[in-house]
């Protein structure tokens, strides 16, 4: 065939190859509450004593594909817990229940916690979701439970909690804790870092490796210590166990507009293109914010924003700025629109359609209609039958800059070969020479090791000319591929070193 390529073999990688890096085994399970009942270790608990899931907790993942935490986007409803509108001052910013907002598609939910006095006897201290502490609606432990619920029914979603939490960290650790013991949902917190795997170190894992584990709600505060709130944004913050600091994991726009909702400004110092965050390896995940918080009639300004001027935001303004989606979109009144076909919720539909894919990497190639395999990391690199050997028998694989129109050194193409090659294929050069990883005296040789292209067995050998041609999607929908060669199990690689010479070398390395 051409440059269109196979389907996946039947002898394909397992997921291992494609997956981050393998999270270790179960942990041994705690009780919640026997842990708070230390005061110390109550402000710790979320650290360290969550297990790993239970087989119940698997389900289907088909619909994130290979997509990580920070390569899909939600939407997200602001004060999602403001849906009363008996309360008239501050106005509502939502009329829907978050059961509802969770039924109808929403996954991302910002809500305010606040210590309230009791009257009773003697009072006591509660923690409410109240808007400014002026209007409280429900109890938090309430509407945490809503979320729980909707989790332990739907298995395969995902759902973030933002809080702008105005409560000490042992009494909203404590309240979280209670509320997942007594939903038996213990299992269902993510956790940023355990032994063998830390998102600062791996980037945030796998959508559907966090299905399997039953590690689906991921929970954010805003508190940089006891009982202060904080507007600095210090990245050194310590966090609460399980319960990520805001500030340390994510970028975000401003939500104060004269109008409309518009550029891409970011709300502290961290710039919403930030990628990745300091002295890490993590993606932030971003959040755009797509309401004006000092409205004082958010039901009728919300049609506009979340219409029409929120597609055109986001493809004119946010995603030039930040070079990715917004993972969370933040709205009022969800289901409102000023735009016949257009909503938040289609927006984001939209927007996912093109999520599920992988990110630029050395080892992943397109390859055009003219037969060239351009490198996705560095898209103007082409694959290249390179000098040939003094013998006459082969030569190097080089890089160079691809050419318009395409010579015969420049092309290549995925063929069957004429023995059983088990569903493997060649990678055939211009002049029918295979592309081939050197034989290296029958030793598998490691990354780094330069093709070269070589004529083409006649039968199967070591499986150095056989390749698993894999396709995927890229972020933005393009076609893409990796190839895994059978005999080495590495990926054939653009080396990036070299990028920038005439004849830069094309090798092998791990695989995306």
């Amino acid at each position: 065939m051409e440059y269109d390529m196979p389907t996946r073999s039947a002898r394909a990688l397992t997921a291992d190859t494609r997956s981050a890096v393998p999270r270790p085994g179960p942990f041994h399970r705690h009780h919640l509450l026997r842990r708070l009942a230390l005061p110390v270790l109550s402000l710790l608990f979320l650290a360290a004593m969550l297990p790993a899931p239970t087989t119940a907790a698997a389900a289907s993942t088909t619909k994130y594909g290979d997509a990580r935490l920070d390569q899909w986007s939600w939407l997200t409803t602001h004060n999602s817990y403001a849906d009363d509108g008996s309360i008239k001052v501050p106005a509502r910013n939502q009329s829907r229940n978050i059961t509802q907002q969770l039924n109808d598609g929403v996954r991302g939910l910002m809500l305010d916690t606040h210590e309230v006095t009791v009257d009773a006897d003697p009072p006591y201290q509660h923690i409410m979701l109240c808007h400014s502490k002026v209007a409280c609606y429900e109890s938090f432990a309430g509407g945490f439970s809503r979320v729980v619920d909707f989790l332990k029914a739907n298995r395969e979603e995902v759902v973030t909690i933002f809080l702008e939490n105005y409560t000490g960290r042992e009494k909203l650790t404590k309240a979280v804790a209670q509320v997942l013991e007594a939903k038996g949902a213990e299992d269902l917190l993510f956790q940023p870092a355990e032994t063998g795997f830390n998102i600062d170190k791996h980037n945030w894992p796998r959508l559907r490796d966090m299905v399997a584990r039953n590690e689906r709600l991921v929970v954010f505060q805003n508190t940089w210590d006891d009982d202060v709130p904080v507007t600095s944004r210090s990245n050194s913050a310590v966090e609460y166990g399980r319960l990520m600091y805001t500030w340390k994991r994510t970028v975000e726009t401003i939500y104060d507009y004269d109008g409309r909702p518009s550029g891409c400004a970011s709300r502290n110092d961290n710039p919403v293109g930030l990628n990745p965050m300091p002295h890490t390896s993590l993606t932030p995940l971003f959040t755009m914010n797509q309401f004006d918080s000092s409205s004082i009639d958010p039901e009728n300004k919300a049609p506009g924003d979340n219409g029409k001027a929120l597609k055109t935001r986001i493809d004119k303004d946010c995603r030039p700025a930040a070079l990715r989606n917004p993972n969370y979109v933040a709205v009022n009144f969800y289901q409102h629109s000023d735009t016949s076909g257009v909503t938040p919720l289609s927006v984001i539909a939209e927007l996912n359609r093109d999520s599920d894919g992988f990110a630029s990497h050395s080892a992943l190639w397109t390859v055009n209609s003219s037969r060239q395999y351009v490198g996705t990391k560095h898209p103007n690199r082409c694959m290249v039958r390179g000098d040939e050997f003094e013998d006459g028998q082969g030569g190097l694989v080089t890089q160079r800059a691809c050419a318009s129109p395409a010579p015969s050194s420049h092309q290549w193409t995925a063929t069957t070969p004429s023995y059983d090659s088990k569903g493997f294929f060649w990678i055939k050069a211009g002049n029918g020479s295979c592309l081939t990883v050197p034989y290296n005296n029958g030793t598998p040789p490691g990354y780094g090791t330069q093709m070269f292209w070589w004529p083409c067995e006649t039968r199967w050998s070591s499986g150095s000319q056989l390749w698993n041609v894999i396709p995927v999607k890229l972020q933005g929908g393009a076609r893409a591929f990796y190839f895994v060669n059978q005999w080495t199990g590495h990926c054939l690689t653009l080396d990036p070193a070299t990028a920038g010479a005439k004849a830069g070398k094309v090798t092998q390395a791990g695989c995306p």
